[in-house]
């Protein structure tokens, strides 16, 4: 036993030093952050449900895609609703098929106010152009929220439309 102590006690001090700087498992998420929920809890505090003034039925269940390359478009709907301090813009979106679009031929892009905020993901586009079609109109209107983290000098902006594609 002797003869083990002046091993042992090194291989001890070894095997401490690897588990100590192991690195932490992080729970990984491939899951779009909900900017709404922090938004509201950065102006309103956690736990507050932000309501829709808009309508009380309308519930914004669709995420508008390519935000980030609308980031410009955005910014100048915030500054002109002066909104930066309360995390969100309630507006009406204009859904309108894009037949031209070099990527999707049934490309539907989402506008407010006249400005273009994102699109409609590709995998739902041509169900949502078949929506517009049938209604008999060459767009279609939907109830919108832009929101964002109020409290970000720099803040990840999210377009949520109240849209159920079928």
């Amino acid at each position: 036993m002797n003869s083990l102590l002046p091993f042992l006690i090194p291989a001890l001090g070894i095997l401490f030093l690897v588990i100590r700087r192991a690195p932490k498992s992080s729970p990984t998420s491939t899951e779009r952050p909900d900017f709404f929920r922090q938004a509201a809890e950065s102006t309103k505090g956690p736990g507050v449900v932000v309501v829709n003034e808009m309508s009380d039925d309308s519930e914004y269940n669709y995420g508008v895609v390519g935000e980030s390359f609308q980031r410009d478009h955005l910014i100048g709907l915030i500054r002109a609703h002066k909104a930066f301090e309360t995390g969100e813009i309630l507006k009406t979106a204009v859904l309108e098929p894009e037949p031209t679009n070099p990527f999707d031929s049934t490309a539907v892009k989402v506008v407010i106010e006249g400005v273009q905020v994102g699109y409609i993901a590709k995998f739902d586009s041509a169900a949502v152009t078949k929506m517009i079609e049938k209604s008999g109109k060459k767009i279609y209107e939907v109830p919108a929220k832009i929101g964002f983290d109020a409290g970000s000098p720099a803040p990840l902006i999210g377009v949520k439309i109240a849209l159920t594609v079928v």
